[in-house]
């Protein structure tokens, strides 16, 4: 008995170990991606880590995603670790706010940045300074200005 409880936690150890090498390495090859996509544009904010938490708008992905979020000039770009490339154009964006709750969902302690466009909106939680992610996505957008 003893020896299938040791074989169980060391088979669950090796899992765990293959899905934490996969991960690193996944975001080693995203950042990578990330930072050819955006060669050659005039960067605002660097790459980071951030959640794409999924968009009202149509043509944007309803499933939550973990990745790297940037912006440049031109475009609001997120990356995502299985490699689906999401993007907002700047010259889309109509407003941006800050809510604890979107679409319905709530996570404990994280504020959504949200990205309003023509057609419904866009967010994301980015884990470090959502205040100036709000700065510059206002000081781009060339919509309504809206901070809430």
């Amino acid at each position: 008995m003893v020896w299938w409880v040791v074989g169980s936690l060391a088979g669950l150890a090796l899992i765990w170990i293959f899905v934490r090498v996969w991960f690193r390495h996944r975001g080693r090859v995203v950042a990578e991606q990330l930072s050819a996509e955006i060669d050659g544009e005039s960067i605002v904010r660097a790459p980071e880590k951030g959640t794409y938490r999924g968009a009202t708008a149509p043509g944007y992905p309803l499933i939550n995603n973990t990745g790297l979020i940037a912006l440049t000039q031109r475009r609001l770009v997120f990356r995502t670790l299985t490699g689906h490339l999401i993007e907002v154009p700047v010259d889309s964006i109509m407003g941006v706010r800050v809510a604890a709750v979107f679409d319905g969902y709530v996570s404990g302690g994280h504020q959504h940045l949200i990205v309003q466009i023509r057609t419904g909106e866009v967010a994301f939680y980015v884990f470090a300074g959502i205040d100036d992610w709000v700065t510059d996505l206002t000081a781009l957008a060339p919509g309504p200005q809206t901070y809430i």
